[in-house]
């Protein structure tokens, strides 16, 4: 990353608020001069405690603003295409998916439909995926 957008980035909280306040997002314009933020403190090679601590609280916003503007209806979509969609997201496999819940044999099964998620397997899915555990609940 070119240095010379770490010195236009402000390295105190302050100041990072006075540039994109934290507040609700409640427009387009808002949205984008947030994500434009974030990707902005994201190109950077380090962040110092200010800069990850208002980083946290821009990403929170930016999400609670997008499940608003934009939600997603899962309805229609099976608890296995879920799980083949954040493996393919993450360059995982089914073994891949069977080692994380603590049996490789397990990922195949679930994705097809041969077994269903236990409680424990959907909290370690949601952690893993930084999703709702709602995502993996038929």
């Amino acid at each position: 990353m070119p240095a010379t957008l770490e010195r236009k980035l402000p390295t105190d909280y302050f100041d990072l608020v006075q540039l994109v306040p934290l507040r609700p997002i409640n427009s387009i314009a808002a949205h984008t001069r947030a994500v434009r933020m974030l990707s902005d403190l994201g190109q950077l090679d380090r962040m110092n405690r200010d800069q990850s601590e208002y980083f946290e609280v821009l990403v929170g916003l930016v999400e609670q603003y997008e499940r608003h503007r934009w939600p997603i209806d899962t309805s229609t979509v099976s608890v296995p295409e879920i799980l083949a969609s954040f493996l393919s997201d993450h360059g995982m496999t089914a073994s891949d998916l069977g080692r994380l819940l603590g049996d490789r044999t397990l990922g195949h099964k679930l994705l097809t439909a041969k077994r269903k998620l236990t409680t424990a397997q959907i909290k370690t899915l949601a952690n893993r995926f930084s999703v709702s555990t709602d995502l993996f609940i038929a």
